[in-house]
């Protein structure tokens, strides 16, 4: 239960940072902490002791050279001193480094876990219906690869700009302290990097990015659904057309790729041939500075190294355009993604206390389908039993969706105690009408924590007796941990049978009023369908049962439905 509870809070938290219409880049960084600015201050001690580590050895190397010219310099010169600095130097730029990568990546960690609360909390309070607009393949790449590009934004695109504009600060403050002269002309460096830079190189390659982001999405659901439908595609011929338009699809991803690198190289070019052109200046002015004596020429060197030095600091900024694109295609798709969850948040939190379940002039279709239920209505009170059948695809399934509020209604309306579903905030809804959809879903956990999640507080003893109503308590008794066994993935350790009765005593758990099961006793013998029924109805005898079922059951209903093709 803590574990629940620092999870529920986390979620709220991030639910702060997101809970908006987008994504801001800055709670990228803010949500890892602390360690997100213990990262960013170990980074700029490692590479600020990378660049002094090379002046001061460039520093050290002239002057003893200078020193060794004559016996009395030689003598009197101090090696011991510098010789510790630079040793000091290079022991903290490999700690400092080492710590950045330990402090930024736990930082990280905490921002993905963050991240992926946020959007299945986000995702949990949608379905299958309402995200139908998502092919599998789609909703795929923006749960997997578009959150991997959020949580780098911190580390690839944020860290590297805030590195080199401190060290660039203090470069400018120490060349201003020796010559002001190489202090502007670092400056014009800094403006035509902070400047140009960005005017010529930024906005092709979000276009890239937003295009490579896109057509990735698009290429794996066509991939998917090739796979699908392969056996069809080779008995009909069109499977190598649809080669052809996959390959086409991987030919614009592979350029994109291209362009996104050549804008990096191109980037890199700037930044080296501005750094080479800042290096020159610096040399030709400061040698001046050397010969009107305001410092030595073992000064000058060092300075030239901290120049050299920055190509570590700045080099790192060509990749950072292509982040700031990435991340920003897959924040406005992630934040589309569960922008339907945030609108169902709202509503009626508490509704009458009158059961009633009602449908008026009811039609409805699923995404792509070319029937379904057209003017349905009928009205259940406490204590009623409806019986819904029909032939395959007449749309039983869509009308169950339509009832537990997964599918709006193309038109009529659906109510419950008197108000309209739509109008129904999501928990408050999911507490009042539940629905055992025909594909069940059990998680790779334990059998117990697959039931509490309906209702975490659950005894084992409450858990034991809802098994036993849905005639499987004496087979939880003989596994090997009881209700601490593994169930594996997807349910796979359980029959098809015994996931549907495990789905049904999950959904009984939580108590709703409103009970809908679409083929309920679908793959169970005749016998333990019979009890099941029996026992629903002995449940639900101050509820409402609906059951949608092409299979014939015993005993009487109050409400009879029955739905044709048409």
């Amino acid at each position: 239960m803590e574990k629940l509870e620092k999870r529920k809070k986390q979620a709220e938290q991030g639910a702060g940072f997101f809970g908006k219409k987008l994504l801001a880049l800055s709670s990228l960084f803010f949500l890892q902490g602390p360690m997100g600015f213990a990262g960013l201050g170990l980074g700029m001690l490692g590479l600020g002791a990378a660049v002094l580590l090379l002046a001061v050895s460039g520093w050290f190397i002239t002057a003893a050279g200078v020193a060794a010219l004559s016996l009395a310099t030689l003598h009197s010169f101090n090696y011991l001193q510098p010789a510790a600095l630079i040793r000091l130097l290079a022991i903290s730029r490999t700690l400092a480094l080492y710590g950045e990568r330990i402090v930024s990546h736990d930082g990280i960690l905490s921002l993905l876990q963050r991240l992926r609360l946020w959007l299945f909390d986000g995702l949990s309070s949608m379905n299958r219906f309402r995200m139908a607009g998502f092919g599998s393949g789609e909703l795929m790449q923006r749960m997997l690869a578009d959150m991997d590009r959020l949580d780098q934004w911190p580390l690839r695109g944020l860290a590297p700009w805030a590195w080199a504009t401190g060290l660039s600060a203090l470069v400018s403050a120490l060349l201003f302290w020796l010559q002001p002269d190489l202090a502007v002309i670092f400056l014009l460096f800094i403006i035509a990097v902070w400047g140009l830079l960005p005017c010529f190189i930024l906005l092709p390659v979000l276009r890239c990015t937003r295009s490579h982001t896109r057509m990735e999405g698009k290429r794996r659901q066509f991939l998917l659904e090739t796979l699908a439908g392969l056996i069809t595609l080779r008995t009909t011929g069109a499977f190598r057309a649809r080669g052809k338009a996959l390959e086409a699809m991987d030919s614009e991803i592979l350029g994109n790729q291209w362009r996104i690198q050549v804008f990096g190289l191109v980037a890199q070019l700037f930044i080296l041939l501005s750094l080479s052109a800042v290096l020159w200046m610096v040399v030709f002015h400061g040698g001046r500075a050397v010969e009107a004596g305001q410092f030595s020429g073992a000064v000058l060197v060092g300075i030239a190294c901290v120049i050299l030095g920055l190509t570590e600091v700045f080099l790192p900024l060509s990749a950072t355009f292509q982040s700031l694109g990435f991340t920003l295609e897959a924040r406005d798709r992630i934040t589309d993604s569960v922008a339907g969850a945030r609108e169902i948040k709202g509503g009626v939190r508490s509704l009458p206390q009158n059961l009633s379940f009602c449908l008026e002039n009811v039609s409805a279709r699923q995404k792509n389908a070319a029937t379904g239920p057209q003017g349905v209505s009928l009205t259940l009170h406490r204590g009623d039993s409806l019986w819904i059948e029909g032939p395959s695809g007449c749309g039983k399934s869509t009308l169950a969706a339509v009832m537990a509020g997964w599918l709006s209604p193309e038109a009529g309306e659906v109510r419950v105690n008197g108000v309209a579903l739509i109008d129904v905030e999501e928990g408050c809804l999911r507490r009042h009408v539940g629905l055992l959809d025909q594909d069940v879903h059990l998680f790779p956990m334990m059998l117990g924590e697959n039931l509490r999640l309906a209702s975490p507080l659950a005894g084992d003893d409450l858990l034991m007796d809802l098994l036993d109503e849905v005639a499987l308590g004496d087979w939880a008794r003989e596994l090997p941990e009881g209700l601490n066994t593994p169930i594996g993935d997807y349910g796979t350790g359980v029959s098809g049978g015994q996931a549907r009765r495990l789905a049904l005593a999950r959904l009984l758990l939580m108590e709703t009023p409103v009970l809908i099961l679409d083929e309920p006793f679908e793959g169970l013998d005749a016998d333990t369908a019979d009890a099941l029924l029996t026992m629903l109805r002995r449940r639900q005898k101050d509820g409402i049962l609906i059951v949608i079922s092409h299979q014939h059951l015993k005993g009487s209903f109050t409400h009879y439905l029955r739905l044709s093709p048409a």
